[in-house]
């Protein structure tokens, strides 16, 4: 059974408002969509106390959610002041033990180059922390890996270097479709086998044409089983630019598979 969600960054502008926090959206997620998957971004979290993430880890469990995927912010791997290097560091094993008690699927810790190449220290201090880091994911059942929405992680070069010097079945892309700087017509196929977490979004993705269906059958036929994920960026009528993109999805997904 194909899973589909909506990232919770797709309701921003209604957060930022204070109409929705993180149990209003795994609310619409499970009955105004009628999903089972959950997408969050961190930045809709109230608070990483215990009671706070042991009651969001009850709703899953109440509701029968899956996290597909958690992105951090602020656990980044580089900074160039040292001292905030191991604030991000400390602040990266809180949220693999929260992804580890919520059970999720995927968990996004971005690498934190802001340029397009990588200095050696910064290549070596990624392999370091995300060897460590998806050690302990592939323990606990889940993947972790960076996200395609910094520069250094929009080369799709830097991003299979790094996979292929980490070679950890814990490790793993968050990608968002067609979001490259270099490479644009070939980045989706080089990081493909190496995703863990898809993310659909119409500024990158033609949902019009034929574009959605045709990513969907590049990732389909690279091995991909992960969850179909959307995000809406629009920041206006969120709820139905919403569920408009996610039938879309569902459309097209339904389309791959009878190509198959």
């Amino acid at each position: 059974m194909e899973a589909f969600s909506i990232g919770s960054w797709s309701f921003h502008a209604l957060f930022k408002a204070g109409k929705i926090n993180l149990f209003g959206y795994l609310e619409s997620i499970k009955y105004r969509y009628r999903l089972h998957h959950a997408d969050i971004w961190s930045g809709m979290m109230a608070s990483t106390e215990d009671g706070y993430i042991q009651s969001i880890k009850e709703i899953l469990d109440e509701e029968g959610l899956t996290v597909a995927s958690l992105a951090v912010d602020g656990a980044d791997i580089w900074h160039d002041d040292p001292d905030i290097r191991e604030q991000r560091y400390r602040k990266a094993l809180l949220y693999l033990d929260i992804a580890r008690r919520w059970g999720v699927q995927t968990l996004r810790i971005d690498m934190g180059v802001n340029a397009l190449e990588l200095t050696n220290e910064q290549f070596e201090l990624c392999v370091q922390r995300y060897r460590e880091y998806a050690q302990y994911a592939h323990d606990h059942g889940f993947r972790v890996g960076p996200q395609t929405h910094q520069k250094g992680s929009q080369v799709p070069h830097n991003l299979k270097r790094l996979c292929a010097e980490i070679s950890s079945p814990g490790f793993g892309i968050v990608l968002n479709v067609s979001r490259w700087l270099t490479d644009q017509e070939i980045g989706d196929e080089m990081i493909a086998p190496f995703t863990a977490h898809v993310q659909f979004d119409r500024a990158f993705v033609d949902f019009a044409g034929q574009g959605l269906l045709q990513k969907i059958q590049l990732f389909r036929q690279a091995g991909y089983k992960g969850c179909w994920s959307l995000e809406f960026r629009g920041g206006n009528n969120e709820y139905l630019e919403a569920e408009h993109d996610l039938l879309t999805l569902r459309r097209a997904v339904k389309e791959a598979q009878s190509k198959l």
